[in-house]
């Protein structure tokens, strides 16, 4: 009888470690799945965020104020209606008395213009990007406000045929699989820990009545 409670109590300690582990492989890869490292908060490098529609968003501190650069997913030669917003960093509110510019600079040096027009809401702009061959551009927004000019640079702008964004879904939805798979595991593994836990109790009361008998 002894003998029994040893190889159950063994048993239970090793179905506990499995669980343990298995949960701890769980919580760490949805963690490292679901992270957003990697990002520059300071007030260098813009922001960038990208929604499941396939709208960019550029945003970057700009002295007092804060520059965004919004625009749809860039496709090789189609030109793209993109919106420039610029408000006080401080309160978010919209702030109107600047004259924006913007240029867009190819890996190789060339440097286009984009047109900018003024739209009915305040600090808010309409940039027209004229169509791009396939690379990544960096824009520049030169901002002129108080009497002087700013540049708000927006680096890595990737201009990629539509099959490029079908990447980014498939490695979501695999990720989202991963997380159903693991999450599978342990839950499997809490039915074997309680499958167990049940057997043993059954066997331990078996022996106490046969004991007893």
């Amino acid at each position: 009888m002894k003998a029994i409670n040893i190889v159950n109590f063994k048993l239970q300690r090793l179905l506990t470690a499995l669980l343990m582990s298995a949960a701890l492989l769980f919580f760490g890869s949805a963690a490292q799945i679901l992270a957003h490292g990697g990002e520059d908060h300071g007030d260098e490098k813009a922001k960038v965020a990208t929604t499941e529609k396939g709208t960019v968003s550029h945003t970057v501190r700009l002295g007092d104020l804060e520059i965004m650069l919004k625009h749809q997913t860039l496709t090789p030669d189609t030109a793209t209606i993109a919106r420039l917003f610029t408000t006080k960093f401080e309160t978010n509110e919209a702030f109107a008395a600047v004259n924006p510019a913007i240029e867009i600079e190819s890996a190789n040096g060339i440097i286009t213009p984009a047109t900018v027009e003024k739209t009915d809401n305040t600090g808010s702009f309409n940039v027209k990007i004229p169509a791009l061959l396939q690379g990544t551009y960096t824009l520049r927004a030169k901002i002129n406000y108080n009497g002087e000019t700013d540049t708000a640079t927006f680096s890595g702008v990737e201009v990629a045929p539509p099959s490029a964004e079908t990447t980014g879904s498939g490695a979501s939805w695999l990720n989202t699989a991963l997380i159903y798979l693991v999450g599978a595991v342990v839950l499997g593994l809490f039915g074997v820990l309680f499958y167990f836990v049940r057997r043993m109790a059954n066997e331990n009361q078996i022996g106490k009545e046969a004991v007893s008998v």
